[in-house]
C-alpha cells in the first residue's frame, strides 16, 4: 500500500508498529494530521502491522490521502520484530518512534526536525511522555499516578523543560513512546526478539536496551523538551492486578537482560527492579515472603503509596524468579541474537 507521491529520499521516518489495535490506531493517527510540519521537510510514515486480525490495512488506507504514509506487515510476532522491519524499510535519515496508544503533540515532529539539525553529531533524542487516564478511574490511582511506581506502569517520562544531555548516569534516557535515533547507528543495532511484547512473552525494554547499547558505545544524545506524546492509559490498566503484572514482567525484563547487557539495570532508578539481581534465589525467596505479608497487611488499610510499594517488589521478586527458574532448564530465550 503507498500513497502517490510518498517521498523518495525523505528526512524522516516516523514508524508506529501496531497489532490488532485498528481503533486507537486510527486517534494516533488524526492526530498526527494535525502535525505542523516544517515547510522543505521530507518524510513519511510508516506503519509496521504485526499480525492484525482487524481492519488496521483499511484505517492505514483511509489517512493516504492526508498523510505521507504507507503500510508494512510483518508476520513474525513481537514487538521486536516488527520494530527490526520497521528499521528494514526506512528511508528517513532519522526514524522516530512512537506507539498506537498515544496522541501526537502538533509540535512533536517539528521538535525533532529542529533537533537534528541542531545537534547533528547526536543519534538519540528522546522528548515527553505525558500519561493521559481514561476513565472511569480508581481514586487510588488518580492519588498515586504522579509517584513511583505508577509512573513506571504509565511510562511517564519528563526530564525537564532544558535542552539537555542523554546519559546512562542517573538513566536520563527516553522510553518507547517517544524517541528517535538515527537511521545509521539504528541499523548497527538491532532489537532483541528475546525482548518486547508478544503473544509468547511479556518481557519489556526492547527500545533501552538498544539505546543503553548505543550509549555505552560512545553515541550522544540529546532530550527534546518540545516533543510530546499524550499516553492513554485504559481502565483495565488501573488496577492491582496489573501492578503486579506489569512489575513481574519488570523482573524477568532485568534478569533475562543482565544475562545478556551487564549492568542495563543500572539504568533505571527502581530499587525494585536493581536490588534482586545481586541476590541469591534462596535469599529473593525468603525476602518475597516478608514482602508478601508486608503487601497484604497494608492491603488491609486500602491501596496506597506503601501498599503500591510492595506489590511491585513482590511483582518484581516473582518475575525474578520465574526466569531464574526456566533459565535453570534452559527456556529463557525465544531466539538467537
Amino acid at each position: 500500500m503507498s500513497k502517490p507521491g510518498l517521498p523518495a529520499d525523505p528526512e524522516i521516518t516516523v514508524i508506529i508498529c501496531t497489532r490488532d489495535r485498528a481503533t486507537q490506531l486510527a486517534s494516533v493517527l488524526s492526530s498526527a494530521c494535525a502535525l505542523k510540519v516544517p515547510e522543505g521537510l521530507s518524510w513519511e510514515f510508516c506503519v509496521v502491522d504485526n499480525g492484525s486480525s482487524d481492519n488496521t490495512p483499511q484505517v492505514v488506507r483511509e489517512f493516504s490521502e492526508t498523510l505521507p504514509i504507507r503500510y508494512v506487515r510483518e508476520d513474525v510476532p513481537g514487538l521486536s520484530n516488527a520494530r527490526n522491519r520497521g528499521v528494514d524499510e526506512a528511508k528517513g535519515r532519522y526514524i522516530c518512534w512512537t506507539d498506537d496508544d498515544v496522541e501526537i503533540d502538533p509540535d512533536w515532529l517539528s521538535a525533532y526536525a529542529e533537533a537534528f539539525e541542531r545537534h547533528p553529531d547526536a543519534a538519540i533524542f528522546g522528548g515527553r511522555i505525558l500519561p493521559k487516564l481514561e476513565g472511569p478511574s480508581p481514586a487510588w490511582f488518580v492519588a498515586c499516578a504522579d509517584r513511583w511506581p505508577l509512573t513506571n506502569l504509565l511510562a511517564a517520562r519528563d526530564l525537564g523543560d532544558d535542552i539537555s544531555k542523554l546519559t546512562l548516569e542517573n538513566g536520563r534516557v527516553p522510553w518507547g513512546a517517544n524517541y528517535a535515533i538515527r537511521t545509521a547507528e539504528q541499523r548497527t543495532v538491532r532489537y532483541d526478539p528475546n525482548l518486547g511484547v508478544s503473544p509468547n512473552q511479556r518481557r519489556l525494554g526492547e527500545e533501552a536496551e538498544v539505546i543503553f547499547r548505543l550509549l555505552r558505545a560512545g553515541a550522544t544524545g540529546w532530550w527534546v523538551p518540545r516533543s510530546k506524546v499524550r499516553h492513554a492509559i485504559p481502565t483495565r490498566r488501573q488496577t492491582r492486578d496489573y501492578v503486579y503484572e506489569y512489575y513481574f514482567a519488570t523482573g524477568e525484563t532485568f534478569a533475562y537482560l543482565e544475562t545478556v547487557s551487564p549492568g542495563f539495570h543500572h539504568m533505571r532508578q527502581t530499587p525494585a527492579a536493581r536490588s534482586p539481581l545481586a541476590r541469591a534465589s534462596s535469599v529473593l525467596s525468603a525476602r518475597r515472603v516478608l514482602i508478601g505479608a508486608l503487601y497484604r497487611t497494608w492491603g488491609l488499610f486500602g491501596t496506597n503509596l506503601r501498599c503500591l510499594s510492595f506489590l511491585s517488589q513482590l511483582g518484581t521478586l516473582d518475575g525474578v524468579l520465574a526466569f531464574r527458574n526456566r533459565q535453570a532448564t534452559g527456556k529463557t530465550a525465544l531466539s538467537t541474537r
